[in-house]
């Protein structure tokens, strides 16, 4: 065959083809990928932690920006101004993630190197014809010396009525080059006048002589392509025989997901459009092929040569295009099987068998898992669990063919029972459990039943995460449900900043928008958490009914949220009343962001008003308001200060009247039943797809189940439950049975996924409460008080009040609760650590951070529990830092720094709590005092990679101006934003140091215009992540006049930061001098 081609080419009437061609084009040369050999021993959570600290200069530097003004330089030419029509104001500007360097992962997780220039619009095909069989021919004889393959295809097609239609539509990618295309209907020949590319949608358009007849017709097409092209994601190769320089790949496995099949093959690339598959490959004897089904087992196998053999595999069941997968290498196999003999293969290279073990043993077990509770069996003849390198995902969920990048399912347990290795072998099999029963669900949501269209994405990635917590829950249930409600929290924070405040279901036009919505927070935990609301609305036993009615009814076909709504029960149950489920879950399935309640009582009457709202944070960030916009709830015995914040009150906290609980219906076990799967004709198929498609519309009204509680457990009559509908913006009514001097909590035990508001004096009740026994409120409750605490109070007028209810957590016992804590805790301390109040705050926070530092040693006893803190480890990171700055004797700071100088490279223990614990001995004393550790760092200065990042680290906390002098210009010489930021946000201090970041900043001031404009991206649209989190590090006002003068022209963008950053300083400073020194000036004692 020839290879030259053009995008347009007549068919040949004698033969319709299209021929000629070389096999022209870039050839792709790859880096081969380090790879670890051995596995992972962390000891606690350590490793994890210094992948953020040691490793934070280079690896997230890289990351976010690499080396910045290389880049900058890059974009000069393509910069565009700001829009014009767009009035910016300071409500658009919007912090980093509060945890700094910690906090920006998330939104790295879900960003991929697409390149703008491959994106292209997503057109519905038409309907009239559609594919119902692919019969695929693949060479991969080529692939490990030239990335080049060679396929043929037959594509049966159904044509659904005589129309005037001339033209047949498929999807193309760019690498794909046609040699022949020929049309056949009936064994006839069908001419063609003409194809064509489309290449801003990536189709194919074969235009026709004559209209399309009712009939099959094939459509068959010889190609070639390039593949592990950058530019196009779908093939990832790795390179891993260096002996053999001829060869440029020695494996590579597929993922077509979200819309790259088209580059693998032409096809109707929809998840809607379902085809049986039969696949044939050629390929080197030396490597195994693997794809959807089994290979079919041939007497006389097909041998070319004695080099070359050709597999053939089994036909697929109906599936769409983005499910068909291939991996081709040299694997070898571990096997098992399921309970009821479904065989489970484990593919990986000979030097791994004994990392995959676990992965080997614990597969089978989730399948008989989902089997059980779905019971529905899985279908299809084989389980195929690759593990693949250089995969850029954790896994994939293909038919049959389960693909997993290595070290996410590598493990090789410790050999000795210590408890240290026991906590690291638990939760790296829970980690590693999930992520296999993640892609386990997808078998039968996603694969056997297939959302329609992408803006519906959450039927499978909601669905899959949910059963995820349910089948971990069996063996680690702490574990299980606190990683839940972890996600819950961010979830909640994601969707109260206006940047991220993304509906469930929304449209999705081009291919990078369905890319970006794979988002850890705002699809996978946001479907999650709507999956279990509907499973609260409407039981766990009807629930469990009801899904298998979806899966059974649904098998092998594709749906809306509409087909899902059939299969449940058509009434949501929450009180006295019900209400129809779809009304119910239609608001939060569409809608941006999340509700936020605010409850509001009179005090006089026992009247109440409870009221409904999207959630906006910087709605209570009280420095973005106008003073006379900021309303002020008056209740009787209210006492306001000058400055809108209300002081406390001890009186209000007598009398508390205390109710009985109500109980709650219990619903019986699901029963098993038998599953049965009706054949599927193809117009039933070309009628799901007619079906019209519904994003709907984002409002900012729900239907909210309220539920409230009030009363104590200490008395006869118990605590008292009461629930309704919330449909409308506000309701107001009356509740004779609640003291005024009672708290009310709404949403006990968080069941929903709605923000909580009060009015202070209720505020204030449950602060007392949780003072005089936490116990008396739920441990989910108080998750979610801490976290709702902090977003209505923690930049109000009253920041004191949030203060007093953290103090709280001296007594709190809860694990659970108290990594909640140490969030809350670490945050407020540095927020306040650059004014006059560090030490009273600090002085306050001893008794708690005594009681994390107790409930840390007690977790050391309990594997199970130890494990939570893996889930954060960074929350290690914040108590090692807060337990030295409270200036603790567990910090043993004289201790580590005597061991650190005698041996600076020799880590025996927690490397953290040793470089935390030396970086607060060089901060709390004299450069005479620690000039041993000052001149060991001075010398190693001039060290590189881990070595150095650790010693600017160090040095950033000394008060030696010579050695912060060379600190300083070695920082700012790497030019790289990251690193600045992290040197200013250090993860081994809460000490602030303002003569380091004095220095820093003047070295800053040292260079260029053009490489200052660089570095804080003031020419752009969107600011880099680095350069936003270098700005907002600031601490005082001071500091940010020092950064002001860097430049002359920040641009409308970067100006509006530096407002909002005045104002927030500006704010601390205010409620430094007024509300929190009057609270501590107080005597706490009569609180």
């Amino acid at each position: 065959m020839s290879a030259t081609f053009k995008s347009m080419i007549p068919v040949c009437e004698g033969e319709p083809c299209i021929r000629n061609g070389s096999n022209g084009g870039p050839t792709v040369h790859f880096r081969q990928e380090s790879r670890r050999r051995k596995s992972d021993f962390a000891r606690k959570c350590i490793a994890v932690i210094l992948l953020h600290a040691i490793f934070l200069f280079a690896i997230l530097a890289a990351l976010i920006i690499g080396h910045w003004i290389s880049e900058e330089n890059q974009k000069m030419n393509n910069r565009t101004m700001l829009e014009k029509k767009r009035n910016f104001t300071v409500s658009d500007v919007f912090p980093p993630p509060p945890d700094g360097g910690f906090g920006i992962a998330e939104q790295l997780h879900a960003i991929r190197s697409n390149k703008m220039s491959t994106d292209a619009l997503l057109v519905p095909l038409p309907l009239y014809i559609l594919p119902y069989h692919y019969d695929l021919q693949l060479d991969f004889s080529q692939f490990d010396t030239t990335l080049f393959i060679r396929g043929n295809i037959s594509i049966h097609l159904e044509s659904y009525g005589n129309s005037t239609e001339d033209e047949i539509q498929f999807h193309l990618g760019p690498n794909i080059k046609i040699e022949r295309m020929r049309l056949r209907k009936d064994g006839k020949k069908f001419y063609a006048k003409t194809f064509k590319r489309e290449e801003s949608k990536k189709l194919g358009r074969i235009s026709l002589r004559d209209p399309l007849q009712k009939g099959k017709y094939i459509l068959e097409m010889a190609y070639n392509m390039t593949i592990c092209d950058e530019d196009v994601d779908g093939v990832r190769c790795s390179l891993d025989n260096q002996n053999n320089s001829s060869l440029k790949s020695t494996s590579f496995t597929t993922k077509f997901e979200p819309t790259l099949a088209r580059a693998f093959f032409p096809c109707w690339d929809e998840p809607g459009v379902k085809a049986t598959f039969n696949i044939t490959v050629k390929h080197h004897k030396k490597y195994t092929v693997l794809s959807n089904m089994p290979p079919i087992e041939q007497r006389k196998p097909i041998d070319w040569n004695e080099q070359w053999k050709t597999t053939v595999f089994q036909t697929t069941p109906p599936m769409s295009t983005y499910l068909l997968a291939f991996a081709i290498g040299e694997f070898v196999k571990l096997e098992t099987r399921t309970e009821r003999g479904i065989p489970v293969t484990v593919w990986t290279y000979p030097e791994d068998v004994m990392s995959m073990k676990f992965t080997l043993e614990y597969a089978p077990v989730i399948f008989d898992r989902l089997e059980d509770a779905l019971e529905i069996p899985y279908p299809l003849p084989k389980i195929d669990l690759i593990a693949a390198r250089n995969f850029h995902v954790g896994g994939m969920e293909n038919w049959g063919l389960i693909v997993f990048e290595f070290a996410s399912i590598a493990y090789t347990p410790p050999i000795t029972d210590h408890v240290n290795e026991t906590v690291d072998r638990m939760y790296n099999e829970f980690r590693i459990g999930k992520l296999i029963a993640h892609e386990a669900a997808h078998q039968w949501f996603g694969n056997l039943v297939t959302m329609r269209d992408w803006s519906e994405l959450f039927l499978n990635e909601g669905f899959a995460t949910f059963y995820v917590y349910e089948m971990m829950s069996s063996e680690r249930p702490v574990t299980a449900q606190f990683e839940y409600y972890d996600s819950l929290a961010a979830l909640v924070a994601a969707q109260s900043e206006e940047d991220h405040r993304l509906s469930l279901v929304r449209e999705l036009a081009t291919e990078s928008q369905v890319e970006s919505s794979f988002h850890p927070t705002n699809l996978y935990t946001k479907g999650c958490v709507l999956i279990r609301m509907l499973r609260d609305l409407v039981s766990d036993f009807d629930f469990k009914a009801a899904v298998r009615r979806y899966l059974r009814k649904n098998a092998y076909r594709s749906v809306s949220r509409d087909d899902l709504f059939a299969s449940l029960p058509a009434y949501a149950d929450h009180g006295a009343e019900q209400e129809k489920l779809f009304s119910v879950l239609e608001g939060w399935f569409v809608n941006e962001g999340l509700p936020e309640i605010t409850l509001i009582r009179n005090y006089d009457n026992e009247m109440m008003t409870i009221s409904q709202k999207k959630t906006v944070h910087h709605e209570y960030r009280s420095f973005l308001k106008d003073r006379k916009s900021v309303a002020t709830v008056r209740y009787r015995g209210s006492r306001s200060a000058e400055d809108g914040s209300t002081l406390f009150d001890d009186t209000l906290f007598d009398g508390y009247i205390e109710r009985k609980k109500d109980k709650r219906r219990k619903h019986r076990p699901a029963r098993r039943k038998a599953s049965t799967t009706p054949p599927i004709s193809l117009i039933s198929r070309r009628d799901e797809l007619r079906k019209p498609r519904r994003v709907g519309a984002s409002q900012d009204l729900w239907t909210i189940p309220i539920t409230y509680m009030f009363g104590s457990l200490k008395t006869s009559e118990g605590q008292v439950i009461r629930e309704f509908w919330l449909k409308n913006r506000t309701v107001s009514f009356g509740d004779a049975e609640i003291s005024p001097n009672q708290a009310v909590l709404v949403n006990p035990e968080w069941k929903y996924s709605y923000r909580v508001n009060y009015d202070l004096l209720n505020w204030k009740l449950l602060a007392r409460t949780l003072h005089q026994n936490h116990l008396e409120i739920n441990d989910k409750s108080r998750m979610q008080l801490l976290l709702d605490a902090e977003y209505f109070l923690s930049n109000s007028v009253n920041p004191h009040l949030y203060l007093y209810l953290l103090g709280y957590l001296a007594h709190e016992t809860k694990m659970e609760v108290m990594l909640f804590g140490i969030d809350a805790v670490y945050r407020f301390i540095d927020v306040f650590k650059a004014t006059q109040l560090n030490k009273a705050i600090l002085v306050y926070f001893e008794p708690v951070i005594s009681q994390m530092d107790h409930l840390l040693n007690e977790s050391q006893v309990d594997a199970e529990t130890a494990s939570l803190w893996l889930v954060k480890p960074e929350r290690l990171a914040k108590l090692y830092q807060m337990r030295c700055a409270a200036g603790l004797p567990s910090c043993k700071n004289d201790y580590y720094t005597q061991k650190w100088s005698r041996a600076p490279d020799e880590w025996t223990e927690d490397v953290h709590k040793q470089v935390t614990a030396v970086c607060h001995q060089l901060f709390t004393n004299t450069p005479d005092e620690v000039k041993t550790v000052q001149d060991l760092l001075d010398n190693r200065l001039h060290s590189s990679g881990a070595k150095w990042a650790l010693t600017v680290q160090l040095a950033a906390c000394s008060h030696g101006q010579k050695l912060l002098r060379k600190t300083a210009r070695a920082i700012v010489s790497t030019k790289n934003a990251a690193v600045y930021a992290s040197a200013l946000q250090s993860d081994f201090s809460l000490h602030y140091n303002p003569t380091f970041r004095k220095y820093l900043w003047n070295e800053i001031s040292k260079m260029s215009n053009f490489e200052k404009t660089a570095l804080f991206s003031t020419n752009s649209t969107n600011i880099l992540p680095a350069s936003r989190i270098l700005l907002h590090s600031v601490k005082t006002i001071d500091e940010l006049q020092q950064i002001r003068g860097l430049l002359t022209n920040w641009g409308p963008l970067l100006t509006l930061h530096f407002e909002y950053l005045e104002r927030y300083l500006l704010w601390i400073s205010s409620v430094s001098q007024g509300v929190l020194h009057q609270f501590f000036a107080a005597d706490l004692s009569n609180f």
